[in-house]
Protein backbone atom coordinates (compact mmCIF):
# COMPACT_ATOMS: atom_id res chain seq x y z
CA UNK A 1 0.00 0.00 0.00
CA UNK A 2 1.35 3.43 -0.90
CA UNK A 3 1.70 6.29 1.57
CA UNK A 4 -1.05 8.19 -0.25
CA UNK A 5 -3.51 5.32 -0.12
CA UNK A 6 -2.74 4.68 3.55
CA UNK A 7 -3.13 8.36 4.38
CA UNK A 8 -6.40 8.72 2.44
CA UNK A 9 -7.91 5.72 4.26
CA UNK A 10 -6.69 7.05 7.61
CA UNK A 11 -8.05 10.55 6.89
CA UNK A 12 -11.43 9.20 5.81
CA UNK A 13 -11.63 6.94 8.87
CA UNK A 14 -11.30 10.09 10.98
CA UNK A 15 -14.01 11.82 8.88
CA UNK A 16 -11.74 14.68 7.93
CA UNK A 17 -11.75 16.37 4.52
CA UNK A 18 -8.77 17.20 2.36
CA UNK A 19 -9.58 20.89 2.88
CA UNK A 20 -9.45 20.51 6.65
CA UNK A 21 -6.02 18.87 6.41
CA UNK A 22 -4.82 21.52 3.96
CA UNK A 23 -5.99 24.31 6.25
CA UNK A 24 -4.34 22.67 9.29
CA UNK A 25 -0.92 22.64 7.65
CA UNK A 26 -1.28 25.76 5.50
CA UNK A 27 -1.20 23.93 2.17
CA UNK A 28 -3.60 23.53 -0.75
CA UNK A 29 -6.18 20.82 -1.29
CA UNK A 30 -4.42 20.18 -4.61
CA UNK A 31 -1.29 19.17 -2.67
CA UNK A 32 -3.29 16.87 -0.38
CA UNK A 33 -4.97 15.29 -3.40
CA UNK A 34 -1.56 14.82 -5.03
CA UNK A 35 -0.22 13.14 -1.90
CA UNK A 36 -3.21 10.80 -1.73
CA UNK A 37 -2.84 9.82 -5.40
CA UNK A 38 0.96 9.45 -5.05
CA UNK A 39 1.59 12.27 -7.53
CA UNK A 40 3.38 14.07 -4.69
CA UNK A 41 5.63 12.56 -2.05
CA UNK A 42 4.59 12.31 1.58
CA UNK A 43 4.30 15.26 3.93
CA UNK A 44 7.39 16.76 5.52
CA UNK A 45 8.21 15.50 9.02
CA UNK A 46 6.95 18.78 10.47
CA UNK A 47 3.66 18.55 8.56
CA UNK A 48 3.30 14.90 9.58
CA UNK A 49 3.37 15.95 13.23
CA UNK A 50 0.70 18.60 12.65
CA UNK A 51 -1.45 16.17 10.67
CA UNK A 52 -1.09 13.51 13.37
CA UNK A 53 -2.19 15.97 16.05
CA UNK A 54 -5.04 17.27 13.90
CA UNK A 55 -6.30 13.74 13.22
CA UNK A 56 -5.77 12.80 16.88
CA UNK A 57 -3.84 9.70 15.86
CA UNK A 58 -3.00 7.01 18.36
CA UNK A 59 0.67 6.15 18.86
CA UNK A 60 0.17 3.05 16.71
CA UNK A 61 -1.48 5.04 13.89
CA UNK A 62 1.22 7.71 14.01
CA UNK A 63 4.02 5.14 13.93
CA UNK A 64 2.38 3.41 10.96
CA UNK A 65 2.10 6.78 9.19
CA UNK A 66 5.81 7.48 9.82
CA UNK A 67 6.76 4.05 8.52
CA UNK A 68 4.67 4.56 5.38
CA UNK A 69 6.35 7.96 4.83
CA UNK A 70 9.82 6.47 5.35
CA UNK A 71 9.06 3.69 2.86
CA UNK A 72 7.79 6.21 0.29
CA UNK A 73 10.90 8.36 0.73
CA UNK A 74 13.23 5.37 0.73
CA UNK A 75 15.01 6.57 3.86
CA UNK A 76 14.72 6.68 7.62
CA UNK A 77 13.52 9.80 9.42
CA UNK A 78 16.41 12.14 10.32
CA UNK A 79 16.06 11.61 14.08
CA UNK A 80 16.61 7.86 13.63
CA UNK A 81 19.57 8.36 11.30
CA UNK A 82 21.12 10.75 13.80
CA UNK A 83 20.68 8.27 16.65
CA UNK A 84 22.10 5.38 14.65
CA UNK A 85 25.10 7.42 13.53
CA UNK A 86 25.87 8.49 17.12
CA UNK A 87 25.65 4.97 18.58
CA UNK A 88 27.62 2.22 16.89
CA UNK A 89 25.90 -0.34 19.10
CA UNK A 90 22.57 0.49 17.47
CA UNK A 91 24.11 0.02 14.04
CA UNK A 92 25.58 -3.31 15.14
CA UNK A 93 22.22 -4.42 16.54
CA UNK A 94 20.42 -3.51 13.32
CA UNK A 95 23.04 -5.38 11.33
CA UNK A 96 22.52 -8.53 13.43
CA UNK A 97 18.74 -8.26 13.13
CA UNK A 98 18.99 -7.82 9.36
CA UNK A 99 21.31 -10.81 8.98
CA UNK A 100 19.01 -13.01 11.03
CA UNK A 101 15.98 -11.84 9.02
CA UNK A 102 13.88 -12.01 12.16
CA UNK A 103 10.12 -12.25 11.86
CA UNK A 104 7.69 -9.72 13.38
CA UNK A 105 6.92 -11.90 16.39
CA UNK A 106 10.60 -12.15 17.34
CA UNK A 107 11.14 -8.44 16.80
CA UNK A 108 8.12 -7.66 18.94
CA UNK A 109 9.63 -9.70 21.79
CA UNK A 110 12.89 -7.76 21.48
CA UNK A 111 11.04 -4.43 21.53
CA UNK A 112 9.10 -5.49 24.62
CA UNK A 113 12.34 -6.50 26.33
CA UNK A 114 14.05 -3.21 25.49
CA UNK A 115 11.05 -1.19 26.68
CA UNK A 116 11.35 -2.89 30.10
CA UNK A 117 14.99 -1.82 30.50
CA UNK A 118 15.46 1.35 32.51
Amino acid sequence: MSFGTYFRELRKSKRVTQKQIADAIGKTTMLISGIETSKNGPFSDEDLKVVANFLDLTDVEYKALLIQAANARGKLPPYLLDYISKHSGVYNLLEVLAKKEMDDASLKKIVMYVEEIE
